[in-house]
């Protein structure tokens, strides 16, 4: 294993579209993957606790260096919900 770092972007598109300027370094798309599934359901929850709806079509895109959309993260994918 090298330790090299690679950057990834997080694009979030909910109620007000945030495109990742900055980024942030992770081992590989799995790290990132991992990382936006943590984000997205924190954003869930947080919609939760403000009694806020939960929008399922919303995502995180995560966008490598190049630009290219690497993985899509849907917010519907990460929930179960029952009655």
């Amino acid at each position: 294993m090298s330790g090299t770092m690679q950057r990834y972007y997080f694009n979030i598109y909910n109620d007000a579209d945030a495109l990742d300027e900055m980024g942030s370094e992770h081992a590989d798309l799995a790290a990132a993957k991992a990382e936006a599934i943590r984000g997205a359901r924190a954003m869930i929850a947080e919609h939760i606790v403000n009694a806020r709806p939960v929008h399922l079509h919303h995502r995180i895109e995560i966008v490598g260096e190049d630009g290219r959309v690497l993985a899509v993260i849907p917010f519907g994918e990460l929930i179960t919900i029952s009655d």
